[in-house]
């Protein structure tokens, strides 16, 4: 009963979000000088992925961005190098309804991003949250068209990649750079 009523209050959260107007462009990916990545913290292959992105971005003159969701009861055997993460946990760092207590998120969504990519898993309610709160010209999100879980509304994202398969990070970041390199201004 209390998992229905959370998640009924999550999706009105939602809704309120995307319900308010905000300017949405696209830009070609050389263009793009701020992002922001909002991730799932996992295991150590996973960080290094997302840490060889930010170093390539970085040395293209790039501003990259975290804001990772800790499972609660996740162990990591890792460090997060990069000084512009912020990691939410679980237990500590969300209210009764599961959205992020006051101030914990402000550092990520203060910032005005260029493109917001969310790479966690749907149905994922601190991805898309956080996405639906970020100020961002672009908001880029996965879909998988087989998984048997309805990922409930993809609304806040300006652009959907959309694949048949669980997200493989690597190649969802290489199809949102492969599409944006095609857009001409």
């Amino acid at each position: 009963m209390f998992d229905f009523i959370k998640r009924k209050y999550q999706q009105r959260q939602l809704r309120n979000l995307i319900s308010e107007s905000r300017d949405k462009r696209i830009d070609n990916w050389n263009d793009i000088k701020t992002i922001g990545l909002i991730f799932t913290v996992g295991d150590a292959d996973r960080w290094n992925l997302i840490h060889r992105f930010i170093t390539a971005q970085e040395s293209h003159g790039k501003e990259v961005y975290l804001i990772g969701f800790q499972a609660d009861k996740y162990q990591i055997d890792y460090i997060f190098s990069h000084t512009r993460t912020i990691i939410c946990h679980e237990k500590e760092d969300f209210n009764y309804f599961g959205l992020p207590k006051e101030g914990v998120v402000d550092g990520f969504i203060s910032k005005h991003f260029d493109l917001v990519i969310d790479s966690t898993v749907q149905p994922d309610f601190f991805g898309k949250y956080v996405t639906a709160l970020a100020d961002a010209n672009l908001k880029v999100g996965y879909s998988n068209s087989q998984s048997d879980e309805d990922e409930g509304s993809m609304e806040m994202y300006d652009m959907a990649i959309q694949g048949s398969e669980p997200l493989d990070l690597k190649n969802y970041i290489e199809q949102i750079v492969k599409y944006l390199m095609m857009i001409k201004k």
